[in-house]
């Protein structure tokens, strides 16, 4: 039995996700994965990896189904739209579009959490965000780095 690419990509992500240097930093390893997917995909694909890549992230986290979850479909959803408006196979675009939805992810998650009750106050959950969002933003630069040269060589090795 082979085991289909994505899900593989994404037992290696947990994996490295756990790592203390990772998870202690605040870099998303799955948002960048949710997000890269979402910009390949169609709609109800890119929330459904959202939606499962949420999950379990919500269950690592000794919680149940909660705000991981809904932001992380709703930024594979908004990923796979800005893909339908201005997506264009650069390093550049892709690192951009990674730190606005970085920025939408945690925001959404803060509003669901402070819907929930279970929100810190609002100054320490803002510096939270930032550094998440800046350093998700510089691993997500490297790993488009990877991802568009991978695929320039692959599917037109002129480019490359």
């Amino acid at each position: 039995m082979r085991i289909p690419r994505e899900i593989f990509l994404l037992f290696v992500i947990f994996f490295i996700q756990q790592v203390p240097m990772v998870s202690d930093w605040g870099i998303d390893l799955p948002l960048i994965f949710v997000i890269l997917v979402g910009l390949r995909s169609e709609p109800a694909q890119a929330a459904g990896w959202g939606f499962v890549v949420g999950l379990i992230q919500d269950l690592l986290s000794a919680g149940g189904i909660g705000p991981n979850t809904v932001a992380k479909a709703m930024t594979g959803l908004g990923a796979c739209f800005f893909k339908m408006r201005i997506y264009r196979e650069k390093v550049s675009t892709q690192t951009f579009l990674i730190f606005g939805m970085s920025i939408f992810h945690g925001v959404f998650e803060y509003l669901l959490m402070r819907w929930e009750g279970s929100a810190p106050r609002a100054e320490d959950a803002f510096w939270l965000i930032c550094r998440s969002v800046a350093l998700t933003t510089l691993v997500g630069w490297l790993v488009c780095l990877f991802v568009v040269r991978f695929r320039r060589r692959r599917f037109d090795p002129a480019t490359a």
